[in-house]
């Protein structure tokens, strides 16, 4: 008697959950090894300045929890944008296509560290540079921790996909616009002119964002 052929499920796949294994350790190894970073990173959500004592303090590139996080939510990021190219209808699927999600979302964050330091060093000032920066990680790990189950249940929950992907498209996108507006008060609370704040947005993150749409549709 012939065995009844398993149906593929690109987006359930084992490679897939071998993948969010590994986010679920690094989050419960932040959770062991410093659990005040989740208080740091839902208090800096909600509060539209962080704090100098936040930037001396408790926000250090070098710490591996951070670290851990931050990757957390590229793995999460990239992820997702493979589950929305699937689910789309992209003619490809498989650990190659999540390989170039998560090296698009590598390039796009490490471009961003870039240009953040070269503005500082061609205007000779940081006028909140730093504090953005600080903000955009943060926002980022949040990102991350907030598209998680969604990410969960599109993988393996087949018929709430339709609902579930757009939802995430909107957290994004209400993540994105949320530092959009942390970027503009906090280059305004240091004294930065409005149009300059407005050109930066434009330059660095909003036509980027509107041509890798147009880049993705396409």
């Amino acid at each position: 008697m012939e065995g009844t052929l398993r149906i593929h499920d690109p987006l359930s796949a084992d490679w897939v959950t071998g993948i969010l294994l590994l986010v679920f350790v690094l989050l419960a190894y932040t959770n062991v090894a410093s659990p005040k970073k989740w208080r740091l990173l839902w208090g800096s959500m909600f509060t539209l300045r962080l704090g100098k004592q936040v930037l001396r303090e408790d926000v250090d590139p070098q710490d591996r929890t951070l670290i851990g996080l931050i990757m957390a939510a590229l793995v999460l990021l990239a992820l997702f944008a493979y589950q929305v190219a699937v689910v789309s209808g992209v003619p490809s699927s498989g650990p190659s296509l999540f390989g170039r999600s998560l090296l698009f979302v590598f390039i796009v964050l490490i471009a961003h560290l870039l240009l953040l330091n070269v503005v500082g060093v061609l205007f000779r000032s940081d006028g909140g540079l730093m504090e953005y920066l600080y903000t955009m990680l943060l926002i980022t790990i949040a990102l991350g921790v907030l598209l998680l189950p969604v990410v969960l249940l599109v993988a393996y929950q087949p018929g709430l996909r339709f609902v579930l992907v757009p939802a995430g498209m909107v957290i994004v996108a209400l993540l994105v616009l949320y530092r959009w507006f942390r970027a503009v008060l906090i280059g305004v609370g240091e004294g930065v002119p409005l149009r300059h704040v407005f050109l930066y947005l434009c330059t660095a993150e909003i036509v980027p964002v509107a041509l890798a749409i147009h880049s993705a549709t396409n």
